[in-house]
């Protein structure tokens, strides 16, 4: 298995990412890390991550293992969403990483009720690591054409915010507060270059 884990430092972690650059992976790669550490992972996104790239990724653990990823859809009311999983978080044992893979629309302005109901989760969870991932929006002022869109208000509610792009070569550039790291996709998920 991979060894990399992400750099992130603090428990509210908000990844913004290009349409294809792995974000989900991550995502897959962060749990498999929190389940081999004996932890539980709770998993909400509009659709569940691809059959055959979940089973590269979480399918060689043991079944004991595995029984500790619990997923729900994404869909309906944010509040319920996260109301839900906040109540899952705080009454099972031993949660590790709670994951909102896709958790906004892949375009436009985020709902301002779904930010509402994102930041009650991240204050509820007490320090149980959260990673919130979206889309990148366009913008055509920015260098490279992107930016991470409501990072205003996802600061406000705690979040550090990262970015996840493609360079031209097929290399993953993970890009945070004053840190970069490349890595690149692998069958265990993602590993540095």
């Amino acid at each position: 298995m991979a060894s990399w884990r992400p750099p992130f430092a603090t428990s509210k972690v908000h990844l913004a990412s290009e349409s294809g650059a792995g974000a989900t992976c991550l995502a897959l790669h962060m749990a498999l890390r929190a389940l081999e550490d004996g932890k539980r992972v709770l998993w909400a996104s509009p659709e569940m991550p691809d059959p055959a790239r979940f089973a590269q990724i979480i399918g060689g653990l043991p079944p004991t293992t595995a029984t500790r990823f619990h997923a729900m859809n994404l869909v309906g009311r944010m509040d319920l969403v996260t109301k839900s999983l906040l109540q899952a978080a705080t009454s099972l044992p031993g949660v590790g990483l709670v994951v909102m893979d896709d958790w906004a629309p892949a375009t436009g302005r985020i709902p301002a009720a779904s930010m509402d109901a994102l930041s009650a989760l991240a204050k509820g969870l007490d320090g149980i690591p959260l990673l919130a991932t979206t889309k990148l929006g366009t913008d055509m002022d920015a260098e490279d054409g992107f930016r991470v869109r409501g990072n205003e208000r996802l600061e406000e509610a705690g979040f550090e915010s990262w970015r996840l792009v493609v360079d031209v070569t097929g290399i993953r550039r993970l890009e945070g507060p004053e840190e970069e790291q490349r890595v690149r996709i692998v069958d265990e998920g993602l590993e540095a270059v």
